[in-house]
């Protein structure tokens, strides 16, 4: 009897082992589907090392397969190469095909914090974090806007950049991804610099600047006098683009010449309609 039981359970175990095999081998991993989006040359080599790190795991486990390892792959040739890809999404299709989603990251601003430049995404998320000379690049050929005029908090890759003055942050960063970006083409390689100044004089008048250096040499400086006459002259977020945007078309219709030199100045008058001039001389913050 009880070798009768062994026998059974022998005869199971057999069973076992090559159902496991043979259901391993029908769900194997035959296709790694990746689609990438990229367009500059780093990224577009990452993609392919990505692509041929994925391939070795062709012929495993398709039902051990973790997800996670996608995103492994992708940080550890991100990390080699000094290039940004987001793993757009990861979808297992039953029984041995991988569809995977990879799209480059583009790096657009450039934050000093105590020494260290954070070089940030459109959103603000902190792509890298670099020192002395190597920060001081700008990266890729000084393209990013470097930000000034705010104190930033310490933070690390992965996180959202703040500042202190959060709200005209949020309304410079506005500025320079609806209205600069769209009156442009984009601002990358375009603008060098965009600089807040809050200046004032008592309660006679408080204004504060938004001061945007193109690569050219030429500045865009927008004015908004909070209190005029002792009586509060709000503006609001839309007229900010209206300003910005009557200088970029300023600014458009310079010759080159011009724009090497001198400011646009555009602004709110107290009566509620903006104004912009240019002028062939030196911007001067007084």
């Amino acid at each position: 009897m009880k070798s009768k039981k062994l026998v059974i359970g022998y005869a199971i175990a057999v069973f076992l082992l090559i159902f496991v095999i043979t259901f391993n081998s029908v769900c194997a991993i035959t296709q790694f589907d990746v689609k990438f989006e990229t367009s500059s040359a780093g990224a577009t080599a990452s993609a392919k090392t990505v692509q041929e790190r994925l391939d070795a795991y062709l012929k495993k486990s398709f039902l051990f397969f973790k997800e996670k390892n996608v995103y492994n792959v992708v940080d550890k040739v991100c990390e080699e190469d000094g290039t940004y890809l987001e793993v757009l999404s990861v979808k297992k299709t039953f029984p041995n095909k991988v569809t995977v989603s990879v799209a480059e990251r583009y790096e657009k601003y450039v934050f000093s914090v105590n020494g260290k430049y954070y070089t940030t995404d459109t959103e603000g998320e902190i792509l890298a974090v670099k020192e002395g000379e190597e920060g001081k690049a700008n990266n890729i050929g000084g393209n990013n806007i470097e930000i000034k005029g705010f104190t930033f908090a310490q933070a690390e890759t992965g996180q959202i950049i703040t500042a202190e003055d959060g709200d005209m942050f949020s309304v410079l960063m506005t500025l320079l991804n609806t209205t600069a970006d769209e009156k442009l083409g984009g601002i990358r390689g375009r603008i060098a610099s965009a600089e807040y100044i809050s200046r004032g004089s008592g309660l006679t008048v408080k204004d504060d600047l938004f001061v945007f250096t193109f690569t050219e040499g030429i500045k865009i400086v927008l004015e908004h006098q909070n209190i005029v006459d002792g009586e509060a002259n709000p503006i609001t977020i839309e007229e900010r683009q209206k300003c910005l945007a009557d200088a970029i078309d300023l600014y458009n219709g310079l010759t080159d010449s011009q724009k090497t030199f001198g400011y646009i100045f555009s602004y709110k008058q107290s009566d509620g309609s903006t104004a912009c001039f240019y002028r062939e001389e030196e911007f001067e913050n007084e």
